[in-house]
C-alpha cells in the first residue's frame, strides 16, 4: 500500500499522519467491499506484513494525474478529501492511496521521494 501525500498543501505532521491514516482505511475498506475481485491482492498485502509506503507528492494536479494512470493500471485507490475544519480548505485532496502489485504500482510511484 502507497500513499502519496500532497505536499502544496503544506500540512503540519500531525495532520498529515491523520490524513494517511483516512486514506489508508479507505483503501481497505473500499477494497474489502470488493472482495471478490481483490481477495488475493488482500491476502498477499497481510502475509507480506501490510506494508504501508509515504511518498512525496507534489500537488492536487499531481496526485489527480497518478490515480488517473492508477485507474488505467487497473489498481485500487482511494483519495483522501478534507473536511476543511483544520488546516487546509474544504475538499482539498490531501492523500491518494494505491495497492497493488510492487512492479504495477511502481509503474505510477516509483519516481516519488519518501516524505
Amino acid at each position: 500500500m502507497v500513499m502519496v501525500v500532497n505536499t502544496e498543501l503544506g500540512m503540519g505532521v500531525g495532520k498529515t499522519a491523520g490524513q494517511v491514516a483516512h486514506a489508508a482505511v479507505g483503501l481497505y475498506r473500499l477494497m474489502m467491499e470488493k472482495q471478490q475481485q481483490y481477495a488475493e491482492m488482500l491476502m498477499n498485502w497481510e502475509q507480506m506484513g501490510e506494508a504501508k509506503i509515504v511518498l512525496k507528492g507534489q500537488s492536487t494536479s499531481h496526485l489527480t494525474e497518478l490515480a488517473s494512470k492508477a485507474s488505467n493500471l487497473g489498481l485500487p485507490f482511494f483519495t483522501v478529501h478534507d473536511a476543511g475544519k483544520t488546516q487546509v480548505a474544504s475538499g482539498s485532496l490531501t492523500v491518494l492511496g494505491i495497492m497493488g502489485n510492487v512492479e504495477v504500482v511502481n509503474m505510477v510511484t516509483g519516481e516519488l521521494p519518501l516524505l
